[in-house]
């Protein structure tokens, strides 16, 4: 699964209001990907774990 990484915008940063619009815009987004079951998540942090300690 790759990730996007063009958003440029910095959510971590306080103090930089976020229209309701946009707010509106990620959450439509972030409904529209892939979603795991907690056994299948599991297995994909296994998975990525096992690979990061090569």
């Amino acid at each position: 699964m790759k990730i996007k990484k063009n958003n440029s915008d910095n959510l971590a940063i306080p103090g930089k209001p976020m229209s309701q619009k946009k707010f509106a815009s990620m959450i439509k987004e972030a409904e529209g990907g892939a979603f795991y079951s907690l056994e299948e998540s599991k297995k994909h942090f296994q998975e990525w774990k096992s690979q990061s300690k090569k």
